[in-house]
C-alpha cells in the first residue's frame, strides 16, 4: 500500500462563538406556556436559543437572525406565530418548472413542521403556528431545523436552477493564504481517500468501509468552511456512503463516484463554495461526557478498536480512532478545554505510521474519556450548563 499514514491539518474553519445556553430559560418557557402565557413562552423560548440577541415584541417588531447565509424572520401574526426564511426568487429566464419540483420533491414533507410556500415569485420556508399550540419544544425544534435547512440549500439552487437568492446573508470569502492552504488540505485529502478506497477494495471488510466513509466525510467538514453546491453535492454523497443499513456495494459505489467527483472540482469552483459564516444558533450538536465516553471509553467500540491493535492490524485501528476523532470535532461543539484535548490527539499522529498512531490514539482516547467523560475522575464542575446531561444526548 503506497499510503503509509495520515494528515490531520489544523482547520482554516472558524469555531462557532456560541453562547452558552441558560436551560432555565426553556423550563420558564415550557412553565409559562402550561400556565397559558403564550408570548412570554415564546420569548423564553427565543432568549433560550438566542442568548446573544434582544428579543422584541413579536407583536409590533419583527426579529431578524441569521444562521449560515440565511436570514431568519420571526413576528406574531394576530393568534400565529410565523417563521419564514427566503431561498428564491424565480424568474423567467430562470429553470423554474426544475426548480419548483425540486422543492416540491425534496424541501417539503408530509409531517414536516415547516413547508416551502411560493409568495408574489419568491419560494421560502415557512412555519406557521398557533400561539396556544405552540410548546416551546416544538418552536426550539423548527428554530433549529428551518434555518439549517434554508443555509444548505440557497446557494446551491441559485447556482443549479440560476434563480435569484435576494435575501441572503452574504459569505466572508477566504483569503489568498487561506484558500491555498484549503486547496491542499482538499487535494492531499481525497488523494488519500483515494488510496484507501483502494485497500478498502482489497479487504472487503464493511468495517473498513463505515471508519473510511466516516474520514472521508468528517475530514472536509472539520478543516474547510464549505457551503453552497459543493457541500451540497457532498452532503448528498455521504448520506449514501456512510448509510450503514445499505447494500456495501451500493456504499462502494457510492464512495468511489463522490472521490471522482470531489477530486474533479475546479479551484475556481471551490473557492466559490468557502467562507466564514456567523450562526446565530449552534449549527452543531452539543456534546456530552456520556458521547466521549461511548465514543472514546472502555466501552464496546473501543475493544473492539483494541482487537484489531493486538492482531496487529494498525492501519484498521488507527483509521477507526482518526475518524471517531474526526466525527466529534466535526459535528459536536464541546468546551475549549475539551476540543482542545481531542485536537492534541489528531495533532500526536499527523503524519505518523499507523502502528505509531493507533498506539498513540488508543492510549490519548482512554485519557480522554477518564478525564472528560461521563464516569470521570476529574474534578469538574457537572453543574455546567455548557455541559449540562440533562440534555439530549447525539450518541452514534
Amino acid at each position: 500500500m503506497s499510503i503509509a499514514s495520515l494528515q490531520c491539518p489544523l482547520p482554516i474553519r472558524r469555531r462557532a462563538a456560541v453562547a452558552p445556553r441558560d436551560y432555565a430559560r426553556r423550563d420558564r418557557a415550557i412553565e409559562s406556556f402550561e400556565a397559558g402565557q403564550y408570548q412570554e413562552s415564546i420569548r423564553e423560548t427565543l432568549a433560550y436559543l438566542l442568548p446573544d440577541i434582544q428579543i422584541p415584541d413579536l407583536a409590533s417588531d419583527a426579529l431578524c437572525f441569521v444562521q449560515g447565509s440565511a436570514r431568519v424572520r420571526i413576528h406574531i401574526e394576530g393568534d400565529e406565530l410565523v417563521l419564514t426564511t427566503s431561498l428564491a426568487a424565480l424568474r423567467p429566464d430562470a429553470q423554474s418548472t426544475a426548480a419548483l419540483r425540486f422543492f416540491l420533491t425534496r424541501l417539503s414533507a408530509t409531517g414536516q413542521l415547516f413547508q416551502p410556500r411560493l409568495r408574489d415569485g419568491t419560494i421560502r420556508l415557512e412555519f406557521r403556528d398557533r400561539l396556544s399550540l405552540l410548546h416551546p419544544l416544538k418552536l426550539a425544534e423548527v428554530l433549529q431545523r428551518l434555518p439549517m435547512e434554508s443555509d444548505a440549500n440557497d446557494g446551491w439552487l441559485a447556482e443549479r436552477f440560476g434563480v435569484d437568492a435576494p435575501d441572503r446573508e452574504a459569505i466572508a470569502p477566504l483569503d489568498d493564504v487561506e484558500f491555498a492552504r484549503a486547496w491542499s488540505i482538499w487535494i492531499e485529502h481525497w488523494n488519500s481517500v483515494n488510496e484507501l478506497m483502494l485497500e478498502s477494495r482489497r479487504r472487503r471488510s464493511v468495517r473498513f468501509l463505515d471508519a473510511l466513509g466516516s474520514y472521508a466525510a468528517n475530514q472536509v467538514r472539520y478543516t474547510l468552511p464549505l457551503f453552497g453546491s459543493v457541500r451540497a453535492r457532498l452532503n448528498e454523497s455521504a448520506d449514501d456512503y456512510t448509510d450503514k443499513d445499505e447494500n456495501p456495494n451500493k456504499r462502494d459505489s457510492a464512495l468511489a463516484k463522490c472521490i471522482k467527483e470531489m477530486r474533479q472540482v475546479s479551484q475556481k469552483e471551490l473557492r466559490q463554495c468557502l467562507g466564514h459564516s456567523s450562526y446565530a444558533i449552534n449549527p452543531l450538536h452539543e456534546g456530552t461526557p456520556s458521547l466521549l465516553t461511548s465514543m472514546l471509553g472502555s466501552g464496546h467500540r473501543m475493544q473492539t478498536t483494541g482487537e484489531l491493535r493486538a492482531v496487529g492490524r494498525s492501519l484498521e485501528a488507527a483509521l477507526e480512532l482518526i475518524a471517531d476523532y474526526l466525527y466529534l470535532l466535526a459535528d459536536h461543539s464541546w468546551p475549549v478545554e475539551v476540543e482542545t484535548a481531542l485536537r492534541s490527539g489528531l495533532d500526536l499522529v499527523s503524519g505518523k505510521p499507523w502502528r505509531e498512531a493507533a498506539d498513540v490514539l488508543w492510549n490519548h482516547a482512554n485519557h480522554t474519556a477518564r478525564v472528560f467523560g461521563s464516569h470521570g475522575e476529574h474534578d469538574q464542575d457537572r453543574d455546567d450548563d455548557r455541559y449540562n446531561d440533562s440534555e439530549p444526548r447525539y450518541d452514534s
